[in-house]
């Protein structure tokens, strides 16, 4: 019971943990859209009027405040990653950290999730065909890439040595978590929404490079709650083309919070088995212990009839429970310490010693124990002493 209660617990904390993390972004009133663009028949060329066309009809919305479009969302369970290489630097070595993610996102998407850059500037609408291909990086890529230097300004590229100087660094953003809830936040530069790289030599980096216009994620910001946001979206949407495919709608801390489905139910199955052990040990225990009270009523009749007290009846009682809860305890515990240890890495800012945890177990097990071993104790105290020699 020890054991099971106490990983339940820690499944628990974890689970907590992760739900209540700081991820450096907001959701609360905000709704993802998935589209297909590429899937609705637009070429690259009709992406930036059709950017235009949706952002005004869902900015026209009564109580709309951002409107944003993105590759990819934040901890919605996909992701792009190069290789960073940066002007003036030897190029990386096999052994050598420099995967960095990336996204592509309009100039409003910092400003839709409560993020804010902390040094140069965001994204403009002229940066969208503008020539000079520009970039956001956050701290991290800044701590990796740039330990000890100004990234305004300075160039980078993917790909290889020869695209170092690809994209130059305009701004620098707060940290947030793009891909993995579970790590700290990683390098990660952005790119404009409509600002295509035309330097690549490869078809499969031009196709690549092609291939990132489709935005096919949208952020919607509200001021006040939505009862019908999916159907305004949607009709919004469909009224600038119908042809635009709209795949879901979707509150967005709903999104955030699929991330931890497996967290989840690993806390719920072992809550449900915890729940089972305490009341399988509990049960137990009130039964061997009413079973110990009819065996030695005549001993007690014979006791309180000699001048032993209600009592002393029940700690002489209750003596052979707390017994069996000592050896239960220590043989618990330190299995508890090796289960918590089996699923360290499931574990999210909990360790697997945990005290909260253990001393948890031990106290939900002594008092619904207690109250089990008590009950047949009081009940074999209250038995009046001639009737319990009668019955012997």
């Amino acid at each position: 019971s020890i054991v099971l209660l106490s990983t339940a617990m820690l499944a628990t904390r974890s689970l907590f943990n992760l739900e209540h993390q700081n991820t450096g972004f907001e959701t609360e009133g905000r709704y993802t859209v998935d589209l297909d663009l590429k899937g609705s028949g637009f070429k690259p060329e009709g992406l930036p009027g059709a950017y235009r066309a949706m952002e005004d009809a869902l900015k026209a919305l009564p109580g709309a405040r951002h409107v944003s479009f993105a590759r990819y969302l934040p901890l919605e369970g996909n992701e792009w990653g190069s290789c960073v290489t940066v002007q003036g630097h030897p190029a990386p070595n096999p052994n050598d950290t420099c995967f960095a993610d990336w996204d592509r996102v309009s100039a409003e998407f910092l400003d839709s999730i409560g993020v804010h850059v902390t040094r140069g500037r965001g994204f403009t609408g002229s940066d969208e065909g503008g020539t000079v291909p520009v970039a956001l990086v956050n701290e991290a890529f800044v701590k990796r890439f740039f330990p000890r230097e100004n990234p305004i300004g300075k160039h980078f590229g993917v790909n290889g040595v020869q695209y170092s100087d690809s994209f130059e660094i305009v701004g620098v953003t707060q940290d947030f978590k793009l891909t993995d809830a579970r790590e700290d936040a990683q390098p990660m530069f952005l790119r404009p929404m409509g600002q295509r790289y035309t330097g690549y030599k490869k078809p499969e980096e031009q196709g690549a490079e092609e291939s990132s216009l489709y935005l096919n994620r949208m952020i919607v910001q509200f001021d006040r709650p939505q009862t019908n946001a999916e159907q305004i979206i949607r009709g919004a949407i469909t009224g600038v083309d119908r042809n635009i495919l709209v795949i879901h709608v979707r509150d967005y801390p709903y999104v955030v919070a699929a991330n931890f489905n497996d967290d989840r139910l690993i806390a719920r199955l072992t809550e449900a088995f915890g729940l089972l052990a305490l009341v399988l040990a509990s049960v137990g225990l009130y039964g061997v212990m009413s079973y110990t009270a009819v065996r030695r009523t005549g001993e007690i009749g014979i006791r309180m009839a000699l001048g032993a007290s209600r009592p002393r009846i029940v700690s002489l009682m209750a003596r052979s429970a707390l017994t069996q809860v000592i050896a239960g305890v220590a043989i618990g515990l330190p299995v508890s310490l090796l289960a918590g240890r089996l699923m360290g890495r499931m574990l999210y800012e909990v360790h697997a010693d945990d005290p909260l945890a253990l001393t948890g177990a031990v106290a939900a097990l002594a008092a619904c124990v207690s109250i089990a071993a008590l009950v047949p104790a009081i009940r074999a105290a209250s038995i009046d002493p001639m009737d319990a020699l009668r019955a012997e």
